[in-house]
């Protein structure tokens, strides 16, 4: 996303990241984590809101604080049971879209 988002950016409408980060199946390169990208993006002038979703507690908290810190509107949501979409990120998101 580091490598490709720039150009696209000022496009977008929300961004929606996770923290830990898996390589495509036969992709042997670590992709690198989600604060990664969160502290690249928050270099970047805010354009959207931001909904991290991570089980991954701390970093996506430390996802977030790069967001806030950096005057972007963030919000976060926990993948919690089989259905965390339909019920905890797609409302979150509606709502995001609104505001």
């Amino acid at each position: 996303m580091i490598a490709e988002v720039l150009p696209f950016l000022d496009q977008a409408c929300l961004i929606s990241l996770d923290h830990d980060l898996n390589p495509q199946p036969g992709i042997t390169v670590d992709p690198g984590t989600g604060l990664e990208v969160a502290e690249f993006l928050a270099k970047q002038s805010p354009v959207c809101p931001v909904l991290i979703h991570s089980t991954n507690y701390e970093k996506a908290w430390s996802m977030h604080n790069e967001f806030r810190f950096a005057n972007w509107q963030v919000d976060r949501v926990g993948p919690i049971s089989d259905d965390w979409i339909e019920k905890l990120w797609l409302p979150k998101v509606k709502t995001l879209l609104k505001g």
